[in-house]
């Protein structure tokens, strides 16, 4: 017998319960935001850190406020050293390059461009 399981996707402070079959628990979230961007949620990260003070279309913000010109392309939460991030992908300048967002503090954690070759630029 399929057994279902319920499971709540918090995006932007708001849960959505999704009804999917036992392989969700290594599924990924994929939602495009209001803003335009792809939103990526392991669901099992999002059950681990609950609520997170920065949530994806803030963490996009405080791209944007840091590199002006930028266009969030995709968040995706992950973890670094046990708590909540946001591996950011944006294009700024006709390249993409991706950015560590802190999920608790907002604080940026590195950058960098996303092609080896500009992988010491990190302004």
């Amino acid at each position: 017998m399929r057994r279902t399981v319920l499971v709540a996707v918090t995006i932007a402070g708001v849960a959505l319960p999704l009804a999917a079959g036992t392989a969700l628990a290594t599924a990924k979230d994929s939602r495009t935001s209001s803003n335009g961007f792809e939103i990526e949620i392991d669901p099992e990260l999002d059950a681990k850190f609950g609520p997170r003070p920065v949530n994806a279309v803030r963490a996009a913000a405080i791209i944007t406020q840091r590199f002006p010109g930028a266009r969030v392309l995709e968040a995706e939460l992950d973890e670094r050293n046990g708590g909540p991030i946001w591996e950011m992908e944006f294009a700024l300048n006709g390249r993409e390059r991706e950015a560590d967002v802190d999920a608790v503090t907002g604080a940026i954690l590195g950058s960098g461009s996303s092609s080896d070759e500009d992988e010491d630029d990190d302004d």
